[in-house]
């Protein structure tokens, strides 16, 4: 009977001990999993052949999200834009299609920058900065805040009427807007104007011209001379061990570059 009621205490003053330990050391034994919500995008332009889009809003622009904030070990890095560029307007709307169930589905909605990466082959877009510097951590640089991103791919007209019709980066923080440069593709510093007479202009040319990763070429051309161009934005965060971590993506847009014209 003693030996019985010995092994209560004991037992009781174990579970006390466990109580306590877990109370008092919360992490130990339990991940500490960490979300990030992601950037809002602002008016998407989505081009299609019925719906060409005036000048002024061939634009792609997104809020970041005050939510997406460091804790503890857990750094935000900043919000990445990827693109691709297609010949044939079908295969964009397909792929988009794909992504967004994907981006819109609970169980998958974490893998899509992963899938939008790897298997969709989007490349990061980058930014010839006006004051030399780089972005090296992320295309925009931010850690709970709402901040505002606007991107022009593209300068429209041989002679812009407008700055606002010339391709442009621009960052708006805490009220002041700054453009800080002009987009341009992930390798050799190459830009959007198909049309311009420049070297880093040429449209692309599919089985001719190398570092093409960005194209989507596997189909026949919608149009000749046209390109499609769909944008996504997905917020990046890492972990002490440097492990990356992604929100869901967010499509920004679908625009259309026509290289036969000024009039992109």
């Amino acid at each position: 009977m003693k030996a019985r009621v010995k092994n209560r205490v004991i037992l009781f003053v174990k579970l006390v001990f466990t109580a306590c330990f877990i109370i008092l050391n919360p992490s130990c034994g339990l991940d500490n999993i960490m979300y990030l919500y992601g950037p809002s995008v602002n008016a998407p332009p989505i081009y299609s052949a019925s719906n060409t889009i005036p000048y002024t809003n061939r634009y792609f622009e997104f809020t970041t999200n005050s939510r997406d904030a460091s804790q503890g070990d857990f750094a935000v890095i900043g919000t990445d834009v990827y693109y691709k560029i297609y010949a044939n307007l079908s295969t964009c709307a397909n792929e988009y299609s794909a992504l967004n169930t994907m981006a819109n589905t609970e169980s998958s909605k974490y893998n899509s920058a992963s899938s939008l990466i790897n298997s969709y082959k989007f490349q990061k877009l980058s930014i010839e900065r006006t004051d030399g510097g780089r972005n090296d951590e992320a295309f925009y640089e931010h850690d709970g805040s709402n901040d505002t991103v606007t991107i022009r791919l593209t300068t429209y007209l041989q002679n812009p009427t407008s700055e606002e019709f010339s391709a442009f980066v621009r960052f708006k923080k805490n009220g002041e807007e700054k453009t800080v440069g002009v987009p341009i593709r992930y390798y050799g510093n190459r830009y959007f104007d198909f049309h311009r007479n420049a070297t880093n202009y040429y449209a692309p040319s599919p089985g001719t011209t190398s570092f093409e990763d960005d194209l989507s070429t596997n189909t026949s051309a919608t149009e000749s001379g046209k390109w499609y161009i769909t944008l996504y934005a997905v917020t990046v965060g890492r972990d002490n061990a440097f492990t990356p971590m992604y929100s869901p993506i967010v499509h920004l847009g679908t625009l259309a570059i026509d290289a036969n014209s000024y009039d992109n």
